[in-house]
């Protein structure tokens, strides 16, 4: 009998802490009819919850359960700055609809999971701050799953395991089998890619495999090895790609009198003003592959690209090749 009670406690004591935690709140003479006992049984379980919580304060994870006014009711509040709070789940929400990267079930999933580390009423009010967005969100047309395969691949780049995968390219009805060392992982223009050096081959600079287009793919046993010192470092390289096309590292220089140099101080984060009249401004930037060209182009007459002379010069061709389809 003894043993019978503690299990009905202990089955009390976990449902309540379960509500609490996701945003619930606790009125004392409902649980008590829940579950057949007194209201001081469910105050000595609330009690035991409030003991158990203080316990965790000392290793920083710092949330109590207090008495809510407003509600009539007992609530979990975070104390620390270690969860989530409103205002970064909203924040999260929206930067997540905005990059339109994961299909519908996924960014559903993604959205519901971080909802819920808010109370209900909080959620509520993010809910209808979110509802147009997530109704007419669109995402990307490929519409795969993608975040088992983003954890499978992030787990062999993290342990240096080889990967055989199949991988069809854009207007390719064929697939290309690899085996690869994968790198690391960016996320970049509404999509996921893979870094990786292809087994054997002797390459300047890695390939980049837009991760939806990966067909399958096999983790293999063989691993492979990298100095600390050769390491690859996505933030580096992110600073210095465009578009996600890549190539040799280039030193470009130009001039920019458009209206926003703060938004090409942030497109190009390793660009750095070497003088500037006040309306003319003379940059330079250090960029991977000819990915910067696309986004030079965008700029229309805002710019003018002075060197390398070889890059300059693939510039005026690109340019007078456009030119030439307005003048036909």
């Amino acid at each position: 009998m003894a043993n019978s009670n503690t299990q009905l406690k202990t089955h009390r004591v976990l449902s309540l802490f379960k509500r609490l935690a996701s945003g619930e709140i606790i009125q004392k003479s409902v649980e008590a009819e829940r579950f057949h006992v007194t209201e001081k049984s469910i105050q000595r379980d609330l009690d035991d919850i409030r003991e158990y919580l203080a316990e965790e304060q000392i290793e920083g994870k710092c949330c109590e359960v207090i008495w809510s006014p407003t509600h009539k009711g007992y609530t979990l509040v975070n104390i620390s700055k270690t969860w989530l709070e409103k205002h970064d789940v909203l924040a999260i929400a929206k930067v997540l609809l905005e990059s339109r990267a994961f299909c519908m079930s996924e960014m559903d999933s993604l959205l519901d999971k971080l909802l819920l580390q808010v109370s209900p009423e909080e959620r509520q009010h993010i809910q209808k701050i979110i509802s147009n967005e997530k109704f007419h969100y669109a995402p990307v047309k490929h519409g795969k799953e993608l975040i088992h395969n983003l954890w499978i691949l992030s787990e062999a780049v993290r342990e240096q395991r080889q990967v055989r995968l199949n991988y069809k390219k854009e207007n390719d009805d064929q697939y290309i089998q690899r085996i690869v060392e994968p790198q690391g992982i960016i996320f970049s223009e509404y999509y996921f890619y893979l870094i990786a050096c292809i087994h054997g081959a002797k390459y300047e600079f890695p390939a980049i495999y837009r991760i939806d287009r990966i067909q399958d793919m096999v983790i293999l046993s063989e691993h492979f090895s990298i100095s600390y010192c050769n390491r690859f470092e996505e933030g580096e390289f992110r600073k210095r790609v465009q578009f996600m096309h890549s190539g040799p590292l280039l030193r470009i220089k130009f001039k920019y009198w458009g209206k926003s140099l703060d938004a090409v101080m942030d497109r190009l984060p390793t660009a750095r003003v070497v003088e500037s009249d006040g309306k003319v401004t003379l940059l330079e930037a250090e960029v991977f592959g000819k990915g910067i060209k696309m986004w030079l182009l965008s700029q229309a007459e805002c710019l003018e690209v002075l060197g390398p002379a070889e890059f300059r010069e693939e510039m005026k061709w690109s340019v007078g090749k456009m030119l030439s389809q307005y003048t036909r």
